[in-house]
């Protein structure tokens, strides 16, 4: 849930008026309003609120992974295919122009793209299953993703070895719906974990897929979407992929 509607969620289900909440919590009535109108709330005023309500908050910080970071980068290098998505992208934008300008490399389109990859990477999104099995047999990866109906893409190593990047990281299989897949593949796949898996089936936003190439049958996500995604899956691929970045400018 977004963190904005929290507050207007937490009253209607304490079914409490705005004076009563008022004086539960200790806040002002325009700092109320305010907060239960939509204005962003400081942590502090939102925990009042929500304890006067019946509810507590349990935030935790987990890794990022939001795709808009790799549409934002995209989208800042010139990329036409990511267009339909750059207005949802502006947040990103801006944090990535900042990281940018706050880091050490010299080269901004490399600065983009690392900054991107930590911010979008595929190997934390919620939803991906790691699997283990050889994922360098890239036929039976093509078979399942086209048995699957949906669109898919292959990213990881399998992408960095089409373009001649020596690097050993896991193979990603970019679908909508990783549980389909790899139901397609329960013969030659078993369970992996983080970090230790050979093929990682990641929900797919619709971005990924802008710029495909198809090579013998092959999907493969755009070079600049695979540099990026590279980026996400540890440093070995990261150094290599931005390596050769560097080579091709």
């Amino acid at each position: 849930m977004d963190l904005q509607q929290l507050p207007m969620r937490a009253r209607q289900a304490s079914l409490l008026g705005a004076t009563e909440l008022a004086a539960r919590t200790g806040l002002s009535r325009p700092t109320l309003y305010r907060v239960l109108g939509g204005r962003p709330p400081r942590i502090d005023d939102l925990r009042e609120l929500a304890l006067a309500c019946g509810f507590d908050i349990d935030a935790a910080l987990i890794p990022v992974s939001d795709p808009l970071a790799a549409v934002a980068a995209r989208a800042a290098l010139g990329d036409p295919d990511v267009a339909e998505w750059s207005d949802s992208a502006t947040a990103w934008l801006e944090r990535l122009q900042r990281y940018v300008a706050a880091g050490s490399e010299a080269d901004v389109q490399v600065a983009l793209i690392d900054e991107a990859g930590r911010a979008s990477a595929p190997a934390q999104r919620e939803g991906s299953i790691h699997l283990r099995g050889d994922a360098r047999y890239v036929d039976r990866l093509v078979s399942a993703g086209s048995a699957s109906g949906d669109d898919w893409a292959l990213s990881g190593w399998a992408a960095l070895d089409a373009m001649e990047i020596d690097a050993d990281a896991p193979t990603i299989l970019w679908t909508p719906e990783p549980r389909r897949v790899a139901q397609l593949l329960a013969d030659s796949f078993r369970p992996g974990l983080a970090g230790l898996s050979d093929l990682i089936l990641t929900p797919a936003h619709p971005s990924v897929f802008a710029g495909a190439l198809e090579i013998d049958s092959v999907r493969l996500v755009a070079p600049i979407q695979a540099h990026i995604d590279a980026v996400g899956l540890g440093e070995a691929p990261r150094s290599a992929a931005l390596a050769h970045l560097r080579r091709e400018r």
